[in-house]
């Protein structure tokens, strides 16, 4: 039967169950294309679909051919390997001056098998002669051939003998990787195959367990005659689910052993299989990685920051062009992306190039959206190297597709049942199904690399942006100048060399090429460590990388400074190390090891600072949880921007019950049960409070706990809210419980039914009780609608709104502070919201009058404190924001923009987010999402061709936008507004602090120096799949402006986790962080 295209099975299946724009200057290229008559390199990777193999029968038709660098014949010039789809694979020996001779038929590498995938030279025997192992595709609509391995008889031929050494795979492969899994001195091997759509290829994440012979994943060890199948036994996944497409294999946690990363197509998960040093790995993503690319393909490792540590990138197919992102599949509705979360058991995974910086080695951060790596459509291959020689790491990028089957209207085509049914005849609709997907043919993308991981798209200045087809790539210094080379292999043109002309003018490298004692001779796996002026710069040696290529097996520098570099070390694959000093720069150097080196001490060469917390499992008798119902705001408004029904629960630590100890409130979710915790001398004994068990039905945001009547007990007021009920429904009441002889009794308090968010206690009359500001969040089932905040004035615990001071639709809060911001001697407030600029109101003898500040701050503000960050002895404040690791994009002169109307004249509302991209205005739904809520537009907009590409002004009647409120959003950046005299102006954190929305701020003398710090965290899961899950943010310890901590270094981790609030709680003359989050149990870290 015809498989449909490979995008359309699994979208079948799943239905059924501040960025200111700067203008650079040119920069002259860097590369210099050089075309097949100065090459010599006559390899043209032709595709040519037949009735019985093309694009709807074999879903990776379009993937291409690979690459494989390696110097055969030992004349100190590396030599080229393409393989071919339909076409033969061909040899090239490089004779220098950047030509090469085809050697294929004297060589005999042509190769048997019909379909030929990934390669990989390497000396697999150890006789000092590189070899060549090919991929094949078997079994597939009549593909025959086998996996081959060509041994070089150091005479200028090969001879194929696979069979002999086990390596002969009939199977589904894409790739090959040789690396030391054992450290026992010989390189084994992965064999990365792929699967196929079938009905075995869905179901729940656990199917991995089943072995699938031909398209499950090999862990071979090379037992130096043969190569021994150990995959389930060392804990390889090969089951019939995995659509490998990328491996890339290093020392991540540096500890000695090499770890894998396997990149997965579809709705597999990647694998990250930790080696645990005795022969086997341990599989740890969900652990070590929040979110993963959904659509897996190629990869690449390096230290993208130069800590040490070797980070990730892997590729996917976010487009970057408006008309193809809107007429292209890409992420799940939120329904479908649930069900795969809870009930199949897969990882977060959303259609996006991701940027996994390594943490210490303890886990990973995504920064693919901030780097700016994110979208560069249908990638195939990624290739760190530092081009530019400036020390810092640059990437390349292969990309484009001849057809794309995740057009949407393609998609639709295909789904029509009398359309599935003439296809498995084979007939005529095979073309038109086939022509009515449009060409992904689009520009080859390189970036240049920089400190703080901001990565500027050098795509036309660099290189060419003409719409090659490109698939695999490598490196290679081809011309023996020092720096660093790329070819690629295309579809239907001829293979690319870029030559680097950076050291016509440039001599800052350092090109090191290793021999090492037999079998391993060219040093797989070795690391070199380079010192200059204090920095260091860390890689480590493997081939394999991209897709389906490999490249030269060298390790090559850049640097800032033109002289020397102060100290080389280099690691070698027994983990022994080799010193040098005081080395020049602008040479290759060729090293051999040596005998009775020292062992390498990693915990010497990567010393962890002490850390100021440790974790512990808990304090005896707390044992609260929290746990949102299952509701979803999408499901009543499906346009909204995010969710507001998940901002929860409510958390104070004080002393309850007056015995000087501190007690413990948890709010909780609907219909949920609060919890109190008194402190006792063994840790904390659960309360029954029969007048808060009556109040289930709420839902608990905010509280606070105070002794409101001024009776020497303390009183507890929740602010209910949760986003789920609307209108007068008294749920959305808040609670005031007065405690009196230890009992407490709910009593009446004002009655204004708004979704309640924060409650600050402050005197702000001056009358000697606690007054109170009451902010509301967004208005529930009214997404866009200002709501109304309160100033209730206190009288000996009874309250009232303060009609004086009536502040009225001030803004979206979300949080606030009572703060003598002018120094008056006078309390002042500061509110902070979504869609607004914080609001300062200054006190005037009880009388709070609005203080204009610093215009263009509209933001999505999540958080505010009060913190001297500058150091001068005033107080500055701290502002949590959305943050700029996001999809979405804002500033003064280009706001995030959301109309607000009745768009359909149905009596409800519909919010319509819309942002700037080249000068004009886009919806950022797709036509799936906006016709789900205005059903009128199908009739307008009849596919997705016609709707992709249109402007909010092309979409949406003129009037109907002029009548619409427009609310905006002009910065997305957290910071700071310094205090500067009584002038606040606002100054943005430095990147590590943008990774995600800041909900919470906490500041305390930590470490005991005398000085206050302050712990910032967040991170926020209630959008769409489209904006992924914002849970990257581990944990910030911020000292000063210039000064900061990561949680890598602190011994905390917050990612994956959603922050609500931090606590120091006192517990037996002993200090403890209290973390709550959203959905989830809190956790305790004593402070160190």
């Amino acid at each position: 039967m015809k498989k449909l295209g490979y995008i359309l099975i699994f979208a079948v299946l799943a239905a059924c169950s501040k960025n200111e724009k700067v203008q650079e200057t040119a920069t002259p290229p860097l590369f210099k294309e050089l075309n097949t008559q100065i090459t010599n390199l006559d390899f043209i990777n032709t595709l040519t679909p037949t009735d019985s193999l093309n694009i709807l029968d074999y879903l990776y038709y379009y993937n291409g051919g690979g690459i494989a660098i390696g110097d055969i014949n030992n004349d100190s010039l590396p030599d080229i390997f393409l393989t071919g789809n339909q076409v033969a694979n061909k040899l090239f020996l490089n004779k220098g001056n950047l030509q090469f001779e085809d050697i294929t038929a004297t060589a005999g590498v042509a190769g048997n098998s019909d379909w030929n995938t990934g390669t990989a030279i390497v000396d697999i025997n150890g006789d000092g002669l590189l070899d060549i192992y090919v991929c094949a595709v078997v079994g597939i609509n009549g593909l025959k051939g086998k996996n081959e391995l060509f041994i070089n008889n150091g005479d200028g031929t090969f001879t194929e003998k696979a069979a002999d050494f086990g390596l002969d795979f009939q199977n589904y492969s894409t790739n090959v990787a040789f690396f030391d899994y054992d450290n026992d001195g010989d390189l084994d091997m992965y064999l990365l195959n792929h699967a196929v759509h079938t009905v075995n290829t869905y179901g729940p994440a656990d199917i991995r367990e089943k072995r699938n012979e031909r398209s499950g994943d090999k862990l071979l060890r090379n037992d130096r005659t043969h190569f021994t199948d150990v995959s389930e036994e060392a804990g390889i996944y090969g089951g019939p689910n995995g659509y490998g497409l990328g491996i890339a294999t290093a020392d991540f946690n540096n500890d000695g052993f090499t770890d894998i990363y396997i990149s997965n197509d579809f709705h597999e998960d990647d694998f990250y299989y930790l080696n645990n040093g005795d022969g086997t790995f341990t599989e740890s993503l969900k652990s070590k990685f929040g979110h993963t690319s959904r659509f897996s393909m190629g990869s690449d490792a390096a230290d993208v920051n130069n800590d040490g540590f070797l980070d990730i990138l892997t590729l996917d197919m976010l487009p970057d062009d408006e008309k193809v992102i809107k007429a292209s599949m890409g992420d799940d509705s939120p329904d479908i992306h649930k069900m795969k979360i809870e009930r199949l058991h897969y990882h977060e995974q959303f259609s996006r190039n991701m940027l996994q910086v390594n943490q210490g080695g303890q886990y990973f951060q995504d920064l693919g959206l901030i780097s700016g790596l994110a979208a560069t459509d249908w990638s195939w291959s990624a290739l760190f190297a530092d081009y530019d020689l400036d020390g810092i790491q640059d990437v390349f990028i292969s990309t484009g597709i001849p057809k794309r089957p995740n057009d949407y209207d393609y998609i639709k085509y295909v789904s029509n049942n009398q359309v599935q049914k003439e296809l498995t005849k084979g007939n005529k609709i095979d073309k038109k199904a086939i022509q009515m997907m449009p060409s992904g043919a689009v520009a080859n993308r390189i970036f240049k690399g920089s400190k703080n991981l901001n990565f500027k798209d050098r795509s036309g200045n660099w290189i060419s942006k003409d719409s090659i087809m490109s698939t695999g790539s490598a490196y290679a210094d081809f011309d023996n100048d020092g720096d660093l080379d790329i070819i690629t292999n295309n579809i239907n043109a001829p293979a690319r060399i870029y030559e680097n002309l950076i050291t016509k003018n440039n001599k800052n490298f350092l090109k090191i090429k290793l021999k090492y004692k037999a079998p391993n001779i060219q040093g797989i796996g070795s690391k070199a460590i380079a010192y200059q002026n204090g920095n260091q710069q860390i890689k480590q040696l493997f081939t394999t990388r991209g897709f389906q290529s490999a490249s030269e097996a060298i390790l090559h520098f850049g640097f800032p400074d033109t002289t020397k570099i102060d100290s080389l070390f280099i690691i070698w694959p027994d983990n022994s190390v080799q010193k040098l000093s005081n080395l020049k720069l602008g040479k290759s150097l060729y090293m051999t090891s040596k005998e009775n080196l020292e062992k390498v001490n990693y915990a010497e060469l990567f010393p962890r600072n002490r850390p100021w917390f440790s974790k512990i499992d808990s304090l005896p008798g707390l044992d609260y949880e929290h746990k949102e119902n299952r509701y979803q705001d999408f499901d009543r408004q499906k346009l909204i921007p995010y969710q507001i029904s998940d901002r929860g629960p409510a958390v104070v630590v004080k002393d309850i019950n007056g015995d000087a100890k501190e007690d413990i409130f948890f709010g909780s979710a609907k219909f949920e049960k609060s919890a109190i915790y008194f402190q006792t001398k063994n840790g904390f004994e659960k309360q029954s409070i029969s007048a808060l068990e009556n109040d289930a039905p709420s839902e608990d945001i905010s509280a606070i706990i105070e002794d409101f009547d001024q009776n020497g007990e303390n009183d507890l007021l929740v602010i209910s809210g949760g986003g789920e009920y609307y209108g007068e429904n008294k749920a959305l009441l808040d609670r005031l419980y007065l405690q009196q002889d230890k009992n407490f009794s709910k009593v009446e308090f004002p009655e204004y039914f708004e979704n309640g968010s924060v409650v600050k206690a402050a005197d702000y009359d001056n009358d000697g009780d606690l007054d109170l500001f009451i902010g509301s969040a967004a208005v529930s089932n009214d997404f866009g609608n200002i709501p109304q905040s309160f100033l209730l004035k206190n009288d000996n615990g009874s309250f009232s709104i303060d009609k004086e001071n009536n502040l009225g639709k001030i803004g979206m809060v979300t949080d606030a502070i009572w703060t003598d911001f002018n120094k008056d001697g006078q309390i002042d407030l500061i509110v902070v919201g979504e869609w607004m600029a914080p609001k300062f109101y200054k006190n005037q003898k009880g009388k709070l009058i609005s203080s204009k500040i610093d215009h263009h701050l509209k933001g999505l503000w999540q958080s505010i404190a009060e913190f001297d960050i500058d150091g001068d002895g005033d107080k500055d404040y701290l502002l949590g924001n959305w943050g700029l690791n996001t999809k979405l994009k804002a500033n003064r002169d280009n706001p995030l923009k959301m109309y607000y109307l009745d768009f359909d004249a149905n009596g409800s509302t519909e919010t319509i987010l819309a942002q700037e991209k080249n000068g004009n205005y886009y919806p950022v739904n797709g036509l799936d999402m906006l016709v789900g809520q205005l059903a009128y537009l199908r009739k307008k907009f009849p596919d997705y061709k016609s709707f992709a590409g249109k402007t909010i002004e092309e979409i949406f009647d003129k009037k109907q936008l002029e009548k619409a409120e427009i609310l905006k959003v002009e910065t997305l950046a957290s910071g700071y507004l310094l205090n500067e005299n009584g002038n606040f102006s606002f100054k943005a954190f430095k990147n590590p602090l943008q990774v995600a929305p800041i909900t919470a701020f906490l500041e305390h003398d930590f470490n005991k120096d005398g000085k206050t710090e302050v712990l910032v965290g967040g991170n926020y899961f209630g959008t769409i799949p489209y904006h992924g899950k914002f849970d990257q943010l581990a944990g910030i310890m911020l000292q000063s402006v210039d000064t900061l901590m990561e949680a890598k270094d602190l011994g905390i981790n917050f990612t994956q986790k959603a922050v609500i609030s931090f606590n120091i709680l006192n517990l037996e003359d002993r200090e403890y962080l209290l973390v709550t989050y959203n959905n989830n149990k809190p956790e305790v870290y004593k402070l160190n």
